[in-house]
């Protein structure tokens, strides 16, 4: 699944800031509701825009940063994929650096991002949190904090993070969650793969 669907994604957010923006909304529409209702969603969010009802809370945080930034959000990616002197490691903390900039997106949803614009790190959510048995209180990070103290913290948690995804495997926590929630809304999806393909086909609006 992540084979198949992953790069297509990849290179739709690659292809231009507007797609890069799609993806970043995809992901922020999905944060608390259930994965079968983001692709309307998206479609009411291009249709009346800041207006739409889905856009509410932090998410108004986000669309409107994004409005703004987009470009160079979208600049400084390309520029980061198109260094041959970082690893992918060094690529994976300089993306999330990146994406933890715009309001309302966490560690997971960062990471998430991350996922889907080159197939690296991962959503460690609230699914993944209790398959992997892992701390909440570990993926929380203070995108206010000044202090240096809270500055090192911060870094030590990033760094904790995408190496906690990928000792999983973006691979599998992809694979894993697509499985994982076909087996729990069996009346939204048919299978995994189905799950997998929404990914791809809810950014070109074919999945209607």
């Amino acid at each position: 699944m992540f084979n198949k669907h992953n790069p297509k994604i990849n290179n739709y957010a690659q292809r231009h800031p507007d797609n890069l923006f799609k993806v970043i909304l995809m992901v922020s529409l999905s944060i608390q509701q259930k994965w079968s209702l983001v692709g309307d969603m998206l479609s009411d969010v291009e249709e009346f825009k800041a207006d739409s009802i889905f856009i509410w809370g932090n998410k108004k945080l986000t669309y409107s940063y994004m409005t703004t930034h987009i470009h160079f959000i979208y600049a400084q990616m390309l520029a980061v994929l198109n260094s041959k002197n970082l690893t992918d490691n060094a690529k994976a903390i300089s993306l999330m650096k990146i994406f933890l900039k715009i309001p309302g997106l966490n560690l997971a949803k960062a990471g998430f991002v991350c996922q889907l614009v080159f197939g690296l790190v991962g959503c460690m959510d609230v699914h993944n949190i209790k398959t992997y048995g892992v701390d909440p209180k570990s993926l929380d990070y203070n995108k206010k904090c000044k202090t240096q103290r809270g500055l090192q913290n911060n870094r030590q948690k990033l760094n904790k993070y995408i190496n906690l995804c990928h000792d999983y495997g973006t691979e599998n926590l992809w694979n894993s969650w697509c499985n994982m929630i076909a087996h729990k809304y069996p009346d939204d999806f048919v299978d995994g793969y189905h799950v997998s393909e929404l990914h791809y086909t809810y950014l070109t609006g074919e999945y209607k």
